[in-house]
């Protein structure tokens, strides 16, 4: 696939890093992490709320991808 190319939606393109997600300070399960089909750039993250998570309107959540960080950001959680 060259640079600005869109995705293919088969086989998918998934992350070679694996990434962790915390939801809320709890870790979560991430599903998959990868290129969305037919977007170009475009790097969906699949995880599972876990049990635990307190709900809220700006429950934080963090990215963690070879040993980097993201900064958090906020979602509703019901």
């Amino acid at each position: 696939m060259d640079a600005g190319e869109a995705a293919p939606s088969s086989p998918l393109s998934t992350t070679v890093n694996q990434v962790s997600v915390s939801i809320g300070g709890v870790d979560a399960q991430a599903l998959f992490s990868g290129l969305a089909p037919n977007f170009t750039g475009l790097y969906p993250i699949n995880a599972v709320v876990p049990e635990g998570v307190q709900p809220g309107n700006d429950v934080p959540v963090i990215l963690n991808v070879a040993g980097q960080s993201s900064p958090p950001v906020t979602m509703a959680v019901q």
